[in-house]
């Protein structure tokens, strides 16, 4: 890569692990919260025997949310599950093309996720569907769902740029 690209890949790199960690703190707030309501909810049950209505549907959604925006930050750190086995007995170039290969299958599967998020976030805000307790809209839901599967898409591509970087460079060297 010359020298001015790879310093745009670098700061555009830094942008995007940037907004997945603002993301996973987000989310990490969420479960902070999620934390404090079970436990009213469960102080609430056991001494006045007045737990908190809705709590289980709101610990759900908390953990729902946590979960879509910490997919990017997971595979950022690569703490996402990899099977090594093959791509540690091929040549470097070959692991490379590899990863090129799952990455592009991967950013597919994720672009597909984003964009039926975000339909069916425009579906259920039409359709005004709520949930059946404490009556709370679920189109944010699956806005926050696309979001989180742009921001993994983001990481995704970070990876596959890299990927390409390493096998161009490994042709040059060998």
């Amino acid at each position: 890569m010359p020298a001015r690209s790879n310093s745009l890949f670098i700061t555009m790199k830094r942008w995007i692990h940037r907004l997945t960690g603002w993301a996973l703190n987000l989310g990490m707030g969420w479960v902070v919260v999620m934390m404090v309501l079970t436990t009213v909810d469960v102080a609430g049950r056991y001494f006045f025997s007045k737990p908190v209505p809705g709590a289980i549907e709101l610990s759900s959604f908390m953990l729902g949310i946590f979960g879509m925006l910490g997919m990017a930050y997971t595979h950022q750190k690569g703490a996402n599950v990899r099977v090594t086995m093959v791509t540690r007995a091929l040549p470097p170039v070959a692991a490379n093309l590899l990863d090129i290969l799952t990455s592009l299958l991967t950013l597919q599967v994720v672009g597909m996720l984003a964009w039926y998020g975000m339909v069916m976030g425009v579906e259920e805000y039409h359709a005004k569907t709520t949930t059946d307790t404490l009556a709370i809209p679920l189109y944010p839901l699956q806005f926050l769902l696309a979001l989180g599967a742009l921001f993994l898409g983001l990481e995704i591509l970070v990876n596959l740029c890299e990927s390409v970087n390493n096998v161009f460079k490994n042709q040059k060297n060998g």
